[in-house]
């Protein structure tokens, strides 16, 4: 069996971290490969049409920028905020297609799953030299359902966590009806206004969640609702309002803070189209084949509530999917499915992300490494720079 030379380097995933650290890794002499399971860019294209909250300055890669420069291109204003479809159309669709990575970067190719060759999780568990031996086994699957299989000495996992939504259920499983009904229910940031303008205008809709991607959601249904009358959207979370899920103190990034300010006033009764329905649980869905309509129930403290919508919006969040290197030797917080040390510095520093080290990130599977937004796991605590330097930290 061919093993291949120890400089080899598997990055799952083709969005800005993964194509940064492959960015990088070029400047360190290593054998790079990058496999994404849709298109580059595809979770920031998923939400193209939301402006980040971040400018330009902090969303490009350093190691991306300087690959970029070498063939010409030109940085956008750097006090300017993106959109998602910016960021991928000017930079990471771009950075893909250079000569040094074009060949590199593998579309529609998805890691289904990952092991170090002939060595099961159990196996060697306190030897990381004998672990670090045999390379990684890498299961590839194509657009077709064809499988490969390839072999790196090191991965990095920078999937995200995009492709991976929370249960819209009590205690973070299905609620009743939820898995039947889930592939014809939005679980994204849908573009209502936009692409998804039809299924929304003049219409009623439910959204469910406490965080930013949920205040977007509804930001962009009242502003719809202003255009199209009869658009009407019920918002239901299981708090009470008075802190959003990504909210912060003296946040730092004003747009946020604007938006999380927008959506609480929509939320105490703001806009004639909007209803809040807090501190309620989402028990059960159904849905009537005869009027196209979705029955929720909402349980809350003293009874149950009942909501009849066209169309349903979960946005509950988003975890990190582990399903694919179950084989390897991680080591994850219980709390958060977040790599362990970097897990607890973040709650030692009261949800503020350390100063990036790769200690932070290390795993007792030698060679392997959780970056970008998965590694924050089930917090949202992630910022494009923050895993800008993760990159650079374990790569140097």
């Amino acid at each position: 069996m061919n093993t291949p030379a120890r400089q080899t380097l598997a990055i799952i995933g083709a969005g800005p971290i993964g194509l940064e650290a492959a960015a990088r890794a070029l400047e360190k002499g290593l054998d790079v490969h990058v496999f994404e399971r849709g298109e580059v860019g595809a979770h920031v294209l998923a939400w193209g049409h939301v402006r980040l909250f971040s400018p330009w300055r902090d969303v490009i890669g350093p190691a991306s920028a300087r690959l970029l420069a070498t063939h010409g291109w030109t940085a956008p204003d750097p006090d300017a905020r993106p959109t998602g479809a910016e960021l991928a159309e000017r930079v990471l669709q771009p950075l893909a297609a250079t000569p040094e990575l074009k060949d590199r970067v593998h579309t529609h190719a998805q890691v289904v799953h990952v092991s170090r060759r002939a060595m099961l999780e159990h196996e060697h568990a306190a030897d990381a030299d004998a672990r670090r031996a045999q390379p990684f086994r890498l299961m590839v699957r194509d657009a077709g359902g064809r499988e490969n299989v390839l072999h790196a000495f090191a991965v990095i996992d920078a999937s995200g966590v995009y492709g991976c939504p929370n249960w819209a259920g009590s205690g973070g499983i299905p609620a009743r009806g939820e898995a039947y009904l889930a592939p014809q229910m939005s679980y994204r940031c849908d573009d209502v206004r936009g692409l998804t303008r039809a299924r929304h205008a003049g219409r009623r809709t439910l959204v469910i969640g406490s965080g930013a991607t949920a205040a977007t959601t509804i930001t962009e249904l009242a502003a719809l609702a202003d255009e199209v009358p009869g658009t009407t959207a019920v918002w239901a979370m299981r708090g009470d309002g008075a802190r959003f899920a990504d909210e912060r103190d003296a946040d730092t990034l004003a747009p946020r803070a604007e938006l999380f300010a927008a959506a609480r006033a929509l939320l105490a009764g703001g806009h004639p189209a909007i209803t809040g329905a807090t501190n309620v649980e989402v028990d059960g869905f159904e849905f009537n084949t005869a009027t196209h309509r979705y029955r929720i129930t909402l349980a809350g403290a003293e009874r149950a509530r009942v909501e009849e919508v066209d169309e349903v919006v979960i946005n509950a969040g988003f975890g990190p999917d582990t399903s694919f290197v179950s084989e390897l030797q991680l080591h994850l917080d219980w709390a958060t499915r977040a790599p362990m040390a970097l897990a607890s510095a973040i709650r030692a520093a009261q949800g503020e992300p350390p100063a990036p080290d790769a200690r932070l990130l290390e795993h007792p599977e030698p060679d392997f490494w959780i970056l970008g937004a998965k590694s924050h796991g089930r917090m949202n605590t992630f910022t494009l720079a923050h895993g800008y330097a993760q990159v650079a930290a374990v790569l140097a």
